[in-house]
């Protein structure tokens, strides 16, 4: 999977954490990009050139961090960061609002 990043993005940052948290980051080839420059590999993947944006391994392209990070959660077979239904569901996705 290919993660398109700016180093200064907090929002990269939770996306870092998140797939630390789940095992999944040695499986991340990050790709350090300037969302401001225009005609790069990222507008041809992401016309709104939002970071983070994530290429699957099947080349889904997804972009926000959190759906990456819905994303992510979905792969890995522990405990899940983000509950499926019910109070706790809403409270994960509170606190990573």
């Amino acid at each position: 999977m290919k993660l398109f990043y700016s180093p200064t993005s907090p929002f990269v940052r939770k996306v870092n954490v998140f797939a630390i948290e789940t095992c999944l980051d040695s499986r991340l080839e990050w790709v350090t990009i300037n969302p401001w420059q225009a005609e790069t590999v990222l507008t041809v993947q992401n016309p709104l050139s939002k970071i983070p944006t994530l290429i699957t391994d099947d080349e889904l392209v997804l972009y926000d961090s959190a759906v990456i990070c819905e994303y992510l959660d979905s792969l890995h077979a522990g405990t899940k960061l983000i509950p499926e239904n019910g109070t706790a569901r809403w409270q994960a996705l509170r606190l990573q609002a």
